[in-house]
């Protein structure tokens, strides 16, 4: 992941996504869960969503590279920021979450790895928690560029989330092409 500590290749990124948000998965996580909700987003990038997440809930935002989040924290000195590997999700302090957000954050995560960042998003969940993550729909790995991108059908992440999670919500969405992403809203199990 050392790929979104250079200057350069975040800058390049920020000119990609400019009117990339997650406005769609954001209306599901507002239409789920209670208006003053504490939420976690995990890969926060640039902070678009973080932006549209903050009318609606109390957000901490978090991601493993220092340069988004120096510029995030440029941009918004009072944003509550965590410098946070969405795999571990290993926190400073005992805080947990009403619900936990990405927006194709989790693509570079290989698959045991994904099962082990559901795993620590159960245990910093509240009770009922929920959780709401998009990703590339597909199978298989592809590297672009250093990075690993990693798809998933809704088969395969309703097997990752079964046990520790109930699934509400899964499908298919558009972000750049018609279908080629996949959403998960699942709660947290007793």
């Amino acid at each position: 992941m050392e790929y979104y500590e250079n200057k350069e290749h975040v800058e390049k990124y920020i000119r990609f996504t400019p009117s990339h948000d997650g406005s769609f998965l954001i209306d599901l996580l507002v239409g789920a869960l209670p208006a003053g909700s504490t939420v976690l987003e995990l890969g926060m990038g640039p902070g678009n969503d973080f932006d549209v997440l903050s009318r609606s809930f109390e957000v901490t935002g978090s991601d493993f590279s220092r340069e988004f989040l120096r510029l995030n924290r440029a941009r918004n000195a009072e944003a509550d920021l965590l410098h946070l590997d969405a795999r571990t999700l290993v926190l400073d302090t005992d805080r947990t979450f009403d619900g936990i957000y990405s927006n194709k954050a989790l693509i570079h995560l290989g698959r045991e790895a994904l099962r082990e960042s559901f795993s620590r998003q159960h245990a910093v969940l509240n009770d009922a928690g929920l959780v709401l993550h998009s990703f590339w729909y597909g199978e298989g790995e592809e590297e672009y560029s250093g990075l690993r991108m990693v798809k998933h059908t809704e088969e395969e992440l309703t097997k990752m989330l079964e046990g520790p999670f109930n699934v509400l919500d899964i499908g298919r969405h558009a972000k750049m092409a018609e279908n080629d992403s996949v959403y998960v809203l699942a709660r947290k199990a007793d």
